[in-house]
């Protein structure tokens, strides 16, 4: 530990005594004249402090600091006498911090007067502030308003305006605040904190007004003001939100019609590229139309975009499911990717819907004759690339690890009577059927 002199110092600094004044127990020795004027002794020259421990205040305010418990005053009654009421209002007082009064003894003429001022406008926030705690928000305006005229070059008056006006729910009023501060803040060198939340408020005014494209940019502005990571969530909630509107802003049903109508016409003329971007802007403009997600998986089609078509018709059904033109073309692309157990049941299903369907009847009979006569033309290479293929499928791999499957496909060659006997299951013939299909099992 350092010298006596050294500790006094340290126990009365700026920072000890700020600490004090949130301790309801030191309130009276630092409302008191005469200590005050002692501490401000030993904060000038440490050496002094043995000069003042003969004072009994001084010496209990150490005790305190030293974990002492605290006298009772004279007037202390217990917590059951008085009126709750005067009790609730004493602890209410305890608990507020108290202002240290700063030296200003060393200070110009102009700086005092600059202080006294900053004190006067502080007041009058204070006032602001406990009205707007109590909803009265007019009258909070007001004092804000004189301690912006007290002190004009202060940004936290402005902003604490702008908090009202947003709590009002009068958002215009709020921007208008919020860039006043702004302004008065670079004026003034005020932090970048602060004028970053000034920002951050005004982007959420706008995002009230719905004013997304404004609020977004409100939310940069602030960010290269000072970084917030709770700003930057905002920013990018901001930008989801305008994503989905702008979206939404832009579907037009008449227009997605006009645009079909071209896409087909380029699909007549054999211009395939051109109808798919034709149906790309017909599915903006109307995203759950199927019949416009069947012609663009067409057009994909043709310019060898199977994937791409693939998903096209995939999102055709989720939105019809009973839409037989997307179940054969769903179908179609299936046997091009050779997934003949897949085409199979597409072709199936669209049957299900439209038992006379000629697409769908030709395309079960072209893909019954791939998988019964297909494979005998096919390279070891080829069928190797199927079988791989099919692997990947988890519906084939969740069939390929049921234990009575593996019995079955055992079975085949070690009990052929066995085999057949479940095979006359339904359930089981389905799933041989669709290993067969897949190329996973070859017959003779």
């Amino acid at each position: 530990m350092g010298s006596g002199a050294g500790a006094g110092g340290g126990l009365f600094s700026p920072t000890m005594l700020a600490q004090m004044a949130m301790d309801p127990r030191f309130r009276t020795y630092l409302n008191d004249p005469d200590v005050m004027s002692k501490i401000k002794l030993v904060q000038q020259n440490p050496n002094l402090m043995p000069s003042i421990l003969n004072d009994p205040k001084i010496m209990e305010m150490l005790g305190l600091l030293m974990g002492e418990p605290a006298e009772e005053s004279e007037g202390a009654t217990s917590s059951s006498s008085g009126p709750p009421s005067a009790a609730a209002q004493k602890k209410e007082e305890e608990a507020k911090p108290m202002e240290v009064e700063e030296d200003w003894s060393n200070l110009s003429p102009e700086e005092r007067e600059k202080k006294e001022t900053e004190k006067k406008a502080r007041v009058k926030k204070e006032e602001g502030n406990e009205l707007y705690k109590a909803k009265k928000f007019e009258e909070a305006l007001a004092a804000y308003d004189e301690a912006i005229a007290i002190d004009p070059t202060n940004m936290t008056f402005l902003s604490n305006k702008a908090a009202v006006y947003f709590t009002q729910k009068k958002y215009d009023e709020c921007i208008e605040e919020c860039n006043k501060a702004v302004e008065v803040g670079k004026e003034n060198k005020a932090s970048f904190e602060d004028r970053a939340k000034a920002l951050t408020r005004a982007a959420k005014a706008y995002q009230k007004k719905g004013d997304l494209a404004q609020a977004i940019e409100m939310c940069q502005a602030s960010q290269l003001e000072s970084y917030s990571k709770d700003t930057q969530r905002l920013l990018k909630s901001l930008e989801l939100e305008k994503k989905k509107k702008d979206a939404l802003d832009y579907q037009d049903g008449a227009k997605a019609e006009e645009a079909k109508q071209r896409g087909n016409e380029f699909f007549r003329q054999k211009k395939f590229a051109e109808a798919v971007a034709e149906y790309e802007e017909a599915v903006k403009r109307s995203p759950k139309d199927a019949a416009i997600r069947n012609n663009l998986s067409a057009a994909l089609t043709k310019i060898m975009d199977f994937n791409g078509a693939k998903t096209q018709i995939e999102k055709a059904l989720e939105l019809d499911p009973k839409y037989v033109k997307a179940w054969a073309r769903k179908g179609d692309i299936e046997y091009a990717f050779k997934e003949y157990h897949k085409a199979m049941d597409s072709y199936k299903q669209g049957l299900e819907l439209e038992p006379d369907n000629p697409t769908c009847k030709e395309g079960l009979k072209k893909v019954t004759q791939q998988i019964s006569y297909g494979r005998a033309t096919m390279t070891e290479e080829q069928k190797k690339e199927q079988a791989a293929h099919a692997m990947a499928d988890p519906e084939i791999q969740a069939i390929l690890q049921d234990p009575v499957v593996q019995q079955v496909l055992r079975d085949f060659g070690e009990n052929p009577a066995a085999a057949q006997q479940a095979m006359m299951d339904p359930g089981m013939r389905a799933k041989i059927e669709r290993l067969i299909a897949s190329g996973i099992v070859e017959t003779r």
